[in-house]
């Protein structure tokens, strides 16, 4: 797999924020619980006495589904961004957001009996990135050819996040049918158009050897991705 995936699950949530909870696969849950509570001295921090954060993977870009109690978190709940975490503690932000931006999901009077899941997509993401080094020639073992040599990964995350959505709704679609069948293949068709037009647009450069900046000649590794 790819030692540097280019995107997190909240890049994918960002992107199709209505749908996250339903492509991430059930056997892919990183953690749940019943008892989470928020303290009213630090309204971003979720505790658990139940769940260890820190033990059970969850990694700054994880998605946190908070589901209840309902009164707080209507349903289908509310999804926030695993700043850090660290033992039965995890900081949250507000996707897209630098932490302690927006409103804090913990409300001023504290909260307890807090209902979460956290699912990932990070096989999927790594094996997409996997996919997108080996097609484009970037590699750690090559001197010049390592992830941090390019000069922008943007579109590379792009082209990743597009590869995830598009063979999560084609994969979820196969297991329904009817409307669901129809609205689900629909919106991997969408997918696959946006990213088939990407793929025809996207060149890589890499930083100068000699100055750290800048693009070396264009070579097979940075000319245009064709399909």
């Amino acid at each position: 797999m790819a030692k540097i995936p280019y995107a997190t699950d909240e890049d994918i949530a960002l992107r199709a924020s209505a749908d996250f909870a339903i492509l991430c696969p059930r056997d892919q849950k990183l953690a749940s619980g019943g008892d989470g509570f928020f303290d009213p001295s630090d309204r971003w921090t979720l505790r658990s006495m139940s769940v260890d954060f820190l033990s059970q993977g969850l990694m700054p870009g994880h998605v946190v589904q908070l589901l209840g109690p309902a009164t707080t978190f209507r349903p289908p709940g509310e999804s926030m961004i695993v700043e850090n975490s660290s033992g039965h503690g995890v900081t949250l932000r507000r996707r897209g957001q630098v932490p302690g931006v927006g409103q804090p999901p913990g409300p001023a009077s504290g909260l307890m009996g807090v209902e979460f899941i956290v699912a990932t997509l990070t096989p999927q993401i790594e094996q997409a990135s996997f996919e997108l080094d080996r097609r484009l020639g970037i590699s750690g073992l090559v001197a010049g050819r390592h992830a941090s040599d390019l000069v922008d990964v943007r579109e590379l995350r792009e082209l990743v996040v597009l590869t995830v959505l598009h063979r999560q709704y084609m994969d979820m679609s196969r297991g329904c049918g009817g409307a669901q069948q129809d609205s689900l293949a629909g919106k991997a068709q969408l997918i696959k158009s946006e990213l088939d037009e990407l793929l025809d647009r996207t060149a890589i450069h890499w930083r100068s050897v000699s100055d750290g900046i800048g693009d070396e000649p264009t070579t097979r590794f940075s000319s245009r991705i064709s399909r």
